[in-house]
């Protein structure tokens, strides 16, 4: 127990007795066995992970510096794509007159145009009191009694003979003008019989071979008051078609 002691005197005698000159002392200290407080005590860092066997190898390719790229030597003027030059030197002028207009070829499948319905044929009546008159103006009137459009067997065949002859004028138009009167001061009754009145001759006409657009029925019903003519009556009325005059020397119509 005490001989360590015994053993360190004459040692410490032995270099109190050197020079200071020559005397030199190493002190080395253990920071471990200094009191320190427990709770005080830094945290130790965790231990690091092992790395695997290629991260050594691949750390000291990445500390390598890298080889600088040769410089380029390509001009700014060959790296940028040259610009096209314009087609048109000069404006385009304008076209002395307009494109032609398109026309349009007729459709390849004809077109089926249907005749138009003749009309229902008028059937005589025996005991009608009508009859027919010719105009001064080569026209022809049919006479009613007043509230019928009944027309008998010779009246409807005058109207027949006069189609006939009016078929083979197909320069002239007909107009069906036609009145009718009844007592009282009804108006539209009439404007009706002489409208039937009207559509009766003119289907005699339309069968005796006179186109329909040659027929102008016209129902006015009652007539004037200054008019002298019989009250219930139908006048056909001819008349010419216009004809367009030739043209002037400058075009002009």
């Amino acid at each position: 127990m005490y001989r360590p002691i015994l053993f360190s005197l004459p040692l410490a005698a032995f270099l109190a007795s050197l020079p200071l000159s020559a005397a030199q002392a190493q002190v080395t200290s253990n920071l471990d066995d200094l009191p320190q407080d427990r709770s005080a005590s830094p945290a130790k860092k965790p231990a690091s992970a092992p790395h695997p066997a290629g991260h050594a190898a691949r750390k000291s390719a990445a500390k390598k510096p890298a080889s600088k790229a040769p410089a380029s030597t390509a001009t700014p003027a060959a790296a940028a794509p040259a610009r096209s030059a314009p087609t048109h030197a000069t404006v385009p002028g304008v076209p002395p007159a307009p494109p032609p207009p398109v026309v349009l070829p007729p459709p390849f499948v004809p077109i089926q145009i249907h005749p138009p319905v003749p009309p229902a044929e008028v059937t005589p009546v025996a005991d009608a009191a009508s009859h027919t008159e010719t105009l001064p103006d080569g026209g022809i009137r049919v006479l009613f009694p007043s509230g019928s459009e009944a027309l008998n067997a010779d009246s409807i065949k005058a109207l027949q003979v006069y189609g006939t002859e009016l078929a083979h004028h197909p320069e002239q138009r007909v107009l069906l003008i036609a009145h009718a009167t009844l007592p009282g001061d009804d108006v539209s009754m009439p404007r009706r019989i002489a409208l039937a009145r009207a559509l009766a001759v003119r289907s005699i006409f339309i069968h005796a071979g006179v186109a329909t657009t040659r027929l102008y029925p016209q129902a006015l019903g009652r007539p004037d008051k200054g008019d002298s003519a019989p009250a219930d009556r139908l006048d056909a009325v001819i008349e010419t078609n216009p004809v367009d005059p030739p043209p002037s020397a400058n075009g002009m119509p």
